[in-house]
């Protein structure tokens, strides 16, 4: 059995409809949050080997494949996991 390590972790913002970050896509809220979770955790982008996403609704044209975008965005290599 392997062993998985969460070592840190951040979420994407919440807004007003139609406000301040209206124009962000989910993909380019959770690469934020990504990047922001890797520098918090000292993390090399070259050790992550999966990454999960959780989205309620794919609310952009880039949110079908949303773990992909944001692990390839990210600079990410790894195996690609969507839940």
């Amino acid at each position: 059995m392997q062993k998985i390590f969460i070592v840190a972790a951040k979420r994407t913002p919440f807004g007003s409809f139609g406000g301040s970050l209206k124009n962000l896509s989910a993909t380019d809220l959770a690469t934020v949050a990504t990047k922001a979770a890797l520098s918090a955790g000292n993390i090399d982008p070259g050790v992550v080997d999966s990454v999960y996403v959780g989205n309620v609704i794919q609310s952009s044209a880039d949110a079908a494949y949303l773990a992909r975008h944001v692990g390839l965005v990210s600079e990410l290599h790894y195996s690609i996991m969507m839940q």
